[in-house]
């Protein structure tokens, strides 16, 4: 400390000691170049310095300048150190007091836990009329991460038991669905092919229950009547119709070929089938006064007419089929209720 001394003592006295003593005083008391070059301030802020890991942080930088001044704005990668830059936003510049404030915020996070620090940013800026580029740096700021709190009940539980999971019948039902399908639509193109290899219709005709012939011939012959082909003077055309509604009534009541037989061999088989001899009479009556007029060019009067008129329904009067009445007299069982005995003609002694 002594040898300090005195080698201070040494400097005074020489030339140059109070020289450097004069320039230190006229520096300190100089006023500063750069308010009349401008003035620029920056600063640097985080919403919060202690986070969860994984948690967002806003990073906000912000330079306050006057308008002359022109400032460089950090890129938008700039090493933040440990930290992700996950977003990006610029602002519009605004002014405040006179001043141009402009400010960018960086969304940053990390996976880290411990302590961290967001290192300065510089920017440049130059003060016109001088083009000489001026550099200003922010502050450090230092981050906490913290990793999520454990639950009270411990990190370390018991291994739960296997889940049951159901039987799920939905995938079954669907292809059984699916395959019913299937063989529904084979089925019936199976069928369709078979009854079209048949010629016969898809689906079933309905059967009509035949009527009673002499139903039928009773109403053809009315029919007929209506047409008054007599008074038109279709002779031949009555005649030939009369004679086939007998006949198809004969066929249907008899079951013979009536349409296809002359009348030689219908009588023939009329006398086969035993029919009365006044009734056999009646249709050799009937089909030969019809042949006559259809083969022989015969013109029967109004009386024959008449006459083959009632002889056709007197035909059918008389031969139709009529369902035999029970014989007066008859017994007639009636049903004996279970567990009593039928009662005899006679008692027993």
């Amino acid at each position: 400390m002594t040898g300090v001394r005195f080698y201070i003592r040494r400097f005074r006295k020489t030339v140059w000691g109070p020289a450097v003593l004069l320039w230190l005083g006229w520096c300190a008391f100089s006023p500063p170049q750069s308010r009349a070059q401008g003035q620029v301030t920056i600063s640097a802020s985080v919403d919060k310095s202690v986070i969860h890991i994984g948690d967002l942080i806003t990073y906000t930088v912000k330079v306050t300048r006057d308008p002359d001044v022109k400032v460089k704005l950090p890129a938008v990668g700039e090493n933040l150190g440990g930290f992700e830059i996950r977003d990006y936003q610029v602002h519009k510049p605004r002014k405040e007091g006179g001043k141009v404030v402009d400010q960018f915020d960086y969304i940053i996070s990390t996976f880290d836990v411990g302590e961290f620090e967001i290192p300065p940013i510089g920017i440049r800026y130059t003060v016109p009329p001088d083009t000489t580029e001026h550099l200003l740096r922010t502050e450090a700021i230092k981050i906490t991460v913290e990793s999520l709190k454990p639950s009270e009940e411990g990190d370390i539980r018991d291994i739960k038991s296997p889940v049951e999971i159901p039987f799920d019948w939905r995938p079954w039902l669907r292809w059984g669905l699916a395959a019913l399908v299937v063989l529904l639509l084979a089925a019936a193109l199976f069928f369709y092919l078979r009854k079209r290899r048949r010629g016969e219709p898809l689906l079933p005709k309905k059967v009509e229950v035949p009527r009673p012939p002499h139903e039928v011939a009773y109403e053809e012959l009315e029919k007929l009547l209506a047409q008054d082909l007599l008074s038109q003077g279709a002779l031949k055309r009555f005649y030939s119709e009369i004679s086939e509604i007998i006949r198809r009534y004969v066929e249907g009541r008899f079951q013979i070929a009536a349409l296809e037989s002359t009348t030689t061999d219908l009588l023939a088989e009329l006398n086969r089938l035993e029919l009365p001899e006044e009734q056999v009479e009646l249709f050799r009556r009937f089909l030969s006064l019809c042949d006559l007029v259809k083969f022989a060019k015969y013109v029967p009067g109004g009386e024959e007419n008449e006459e083959v008129v009632a002889l056709a329904r007197r035909i059918v009067d008389e031969t139709k089929w009529v369902e035999p009445e029970p014989e007066a007299g008859a017994a007639v069982e009636e049903p004996v209720p279970a567990g009593e005995v039928p009662a005899t003609e006679g008692k027993e002694a």
